[in-house]
């Protein structure tokens, strides 16, 4: 089967180089850092996911015609051109089976793990829009434009929303259990806002034509915002998850507490020579009593308490007679039985002369 596809990365954080360790590019926003991209490039098809500028990825690649892409375009010039398919299923995608927007990458290393199965490792450098096609035999390749990104000036407001960014992603991947442990340093040590969006956008929880809509968003500020609310709902989830289970974590602890403290009270009980059998078979007799009274709701709920009680009393205790006898009263009493009254005041009377 030909096929180029990413590989596997955790689902809600896709971090991990080849390696299994976080990577990111020098800053592409610096020219001066940035090999020379050819007016002209090779385009690598990709499918499932967008690359981004100021990224490391490693990339399996199987088709036939990738491979001779990569083949005859190395040996010249380091950088290829990657594009995302609109449809992934396509398995000889054309130019119009491609978005028109994508990134310029360098491949870092290649490794030939089989005659028909490469594998590299790319660092996007710039985004790219296609001007011209000049060949799709054996593989795609374009004249392409540049894309410049806009930044706002320079302001307390646009600093506070990178540093809200930020501060937002490094809490996020705290709460992420599969998320590399360097991640949240690497987040703190990026430097401009175009780069920290760039960064977060292809490991934000989204569908590939949203990532895509990021790759295009020439705005900066846009950008850092659209994935400030990815983040921000991303969070808030995880913030949620966090909270069910430190308290699914807290009752199932105070459960087995309990258990342990009663299972220690009647070892110590037994060992005393105080527990005695038949005491658990009362308690229940006496919750089978009290079920058949039905007193009042309040009035059972009090009962219940007394009758967890006698878990931790002695039999031979004097209180442990008290609580029984109590519960005794509240069962006897005739809760739901009532009687026909007589209200006729002159046969009362007549009974009242009568017996006094």
């Amino acid at each position: 089967m030909m096929n180029e596809e990413q590989i596997a990365l955790p689902a809600e954080l896709e971090m991990k180089s080849s390696t299994g360790s976080p990577a990111i590019a020098a800053d592409v926003t610096d020219e001066s850092r940035v090999p020379q991209i050819p007016d002209e490039l090779s385009i690598l098809p990709v499918r499932g996911f967008v690359v981004f500028p100021g990224t490391i990825v490693p990339l399996n690649v199987r088709r036939p015609a990738s491979i001779q892409l990569l083949d005859e375009t190395l040996p010249h010039t380091k950088v290829t051109g990657l594009l995302t398919q609109r449809d992934e299923t396509k398995e000889d995608p054309q130019p119009h089976d491609l978005y028109h927007v994508g990134t310029a990458a360098l491949i870092l290393k290649m490794i030939r793990q089989a005659d028909d199965h490469l594998l590299i490792i790319a660092q996007g450098l710039r985004r790219f829009t296609l001007r011209k096609i000049v060949a799709t035999s054996p593989f795609i390749r374009a004249e392409v434009d540049l894309v410049n990104s806009i930044s706002p000036p320079e302001s307390k407001e646009w600093e506070a929303e990178f540093r809200n960014l930020r501060d937002s992603a490094a809490r996020l991947f705290e709460l992420t259990p599969e998320a590399p442990e360097q991640a949240r340093l690497m987040i703190l040590n990026i430097a401009t806002p175009e780069q920290l969006a760039d960064f977060l956008a292809p490991n934000l929880n989204v569908g590939v034509a949203q990532k895509q809509e990021l790759l295009e968003e020439v705005d900066v500020e846009k950008r850092v915002r659209a994935v400030q609310k990815h983040i921000s709902a991303q969070l808030e989830i995880a913030q949620i998850q966090e909270k069910l289970q430190k308290d699914v974590a807290s009752q199932f602890s105070d459960a087995q507490r309990r258990a342990y403290l009663r299972s220690q009270i009647k070892a110590i009980q037994h060992e005393l020579g105080e527990a005695e059998t038949g005491s658990e078979e009362q308690v229940e007799q006496l919750r089978a009593r009290l079920k058949e009274a039905n007193p009042p709701e309040d009035v059972m709920k009090q009962a219940e308490r007394e009758l967890k009680r006698l878990d931790f009393i002695p039999p031979a205790s004097p209180e442990f007679s008290v609580i029984v006898s109590y519960i005794e009263i509240i069962a006897d009493l005739p809760w739901k039985k009532l009687s026909q009254d007589n209200l006729d005041l002159d046969q009362a009377q007549q009974i009242l002369d009568r017996d006094h």
